[in-house]
């Protein structure tokens, strides 16, 4: 840090105040001024004050610098110190402010877009409608700040403290903000929309109607935070965990859920819009896993019916990625992966044509139906039902599909005067009766999870 200040009567500071003495505000400092390090605070200020004729560089209600509407664009003010100035639309675009202290300053209205203000201090401030577009952010430190309808859009504030400060109606868009921390935060009405909030902490704030759309919060902390009405649509969860929320009057169409922990978040099926995000992005292996994050918490909460429909969307994306590791192998002229990955997506597509994932006994009364009408095909194809005494085979449609439903709902062939002969018939009522045996156990423990349920 420089060495400078009012205790040892650094020259920049009287030269500093003199210029400022010598004209009427607003101020204009060149952007070539080397300000950095200085000590401006109350603290190194108030001995140069005569409180019987003040200065017109003197803020009274805060006990700094009055700056108001000054053009400080461009300004060196590293390390410098600014607490308790009176800066109310003064422009500061651009200038290099690393590590400089703000704190209790009044910043309404003022503008920092494109400012380097990394670690700069901020807490206490009252920042109403202050500008902090693009400007570089990272470690620091807002707490407590009284800042509504803020912009801080596309701002770097990777580490940034924004713990007890008050961001009502604040537009953080597409901001970047790994492991920054909103402990206790107001954020409600906030526009946090396409940010990157890796690892943030939310514990205890609230975001009531805030606005996340797309915003990637992997790993994020949200214990304790109130999201009423918050638009949460295509915002990533992934890792993150989610316990014991209430996310009911949310919107969350088209979210990702891959890896994250959901536990007692009261949500419904109807807010996802059909689908979640990694399934419209056509990322199936990715969307199997959110669909059994969702799926466990709609067990935890009590719905089986969401539950049965993310388990059944979750058995889809399975099935599709399979269906896309085959072409993959097909293409790659991959013989053993094509088969591997091809078997598998016929058998999901089987499994959900026949009773879509154990989850519906329509599905099951339909394949019993295709069975019989199939199998009494086969019967009147090989021409082996006869009726007993006959010489000649039955193509009667009614005996034909008489003995094929009979013989699939039970274990022995049925006594209804008309005989299977030859080989090929006996073959295929067998088949048929291993068929119908399968159905049925199929169906009574669809049947029995129903009901349990």
């Amino acid at each position: 840090m420089r060495n400078g200040g009012a205790e040892d009567g650094d020259p920049r500071v009287a030269a500093l105040l003199a210029h400022l003495s010598e004209r009427e505000p607003p101020f204009a400092i060149s952007g070539r001024d080397d300000l950095a390090g200085l000590a401006l605070g109350p603290a190194a200020l108030t001995s140069r004050v005569d409180p019987q004729a003040p200065p017109r560089w003197w803020a009274r209600d805060s006990g700094g610098l009055d700056l108001a509407q000054a053009d400080l664009a461009d300004a060196r003010l590293e390390e410098t110190d600014l607490s308790g100035a009176n800066l109310r639309r003064a422009s500061l675009a651009g200038a290099l402010a690393r590590s400089a202290g703000f704190a209790g300053a009044c910043l309404e209205e003022a503008d920092f877009a494109g400012a380097d203000l990394s670690g700069a201090r901020f807490t206490g401030i009252a920042g109403g409608q202050a500008s902090f577009r693009e400007a570089m952010l990272e470690d620091a430190d807002f707490s407590g700040a009284t800042m509504r309808f803020a912009r801080l859009d596309k701002a770097l504030l990777d580490g940034a403290r924004f713990e007890g400060a008050d961001l009502w109606g604040t537009d953080f868009t597409g901001a970047d903000a790994d492991d920054s921390v909103f402990r206790k935060a107001r954020l409600d009405e906030a526009n946090l929309s396409d940010c990157n909030l890796t690892g943030a902490d939310f514990e205890g704030a609230s975001l009531k109607k805030a606005r996340l759309v797309g915003s990637r919060l992997r790993g994020a902390n949200f214990s304790g935070a109130r999201l009423d009405g918050a638009d949460l649509s295509e915002v990533d969860f992934s890792r993150t965990s989610l316990v014991r929320l209430d996310l009911t009057a949310c919107k969350l169409r088209h979210a990702r859920f891959a890896g994250a922990w959901l536990e007692g978040v009261r949500l419904t099926v109807d807010q996802l819009g059909g689908a979640v995000g990694e399934e419209v992005a056509g990322e199936y292996e990715a969307a199997q896993a959110s669909y059994l994050a969702l799926e466990r918490n709609l067990q935890s909460i009590g719905s089986p019916e969401g539950a049965s429909w993310a388990y059944k969307r979750g058995r889809r994306m399975g099935r599709r990625h399979a269906g896309v590791r085959a072409r993959e192998a097909f293409l790659a002229r991959d013989p053993r992966g094509t088969v591997s990955h091809g078997y598998r997506w016929i058998a999901d597509r089987f499994v959900e044509w026949l009773c879509d994932y154990g989850e519906s006994l329509s599905r099951i009364a339909r394949a019993f139906l295709v069975g019989i009408l199939l199998f009494a095909a086969a019967y009147g194809a090989t021409g082996g039902l006869f009726h007993e005494g006959a010489n000649a085979p039955t193509y009667n449609p009614l005996d034909l599909v008489s003995y094929s439903a009979l013989n699939m709902m039970t274990a022995n062939p049925p006594e209804i005067g008309v005989k299977p002969l030859g080989r090929v018939t006996n073959l295929l009522v067998g088949l048929q009766g291993a068929a119908g045996i399968v159905l049925m156990g199929l169906f009574g423990f669809v049947l029995g999870n129903r009901l349990r349920r």
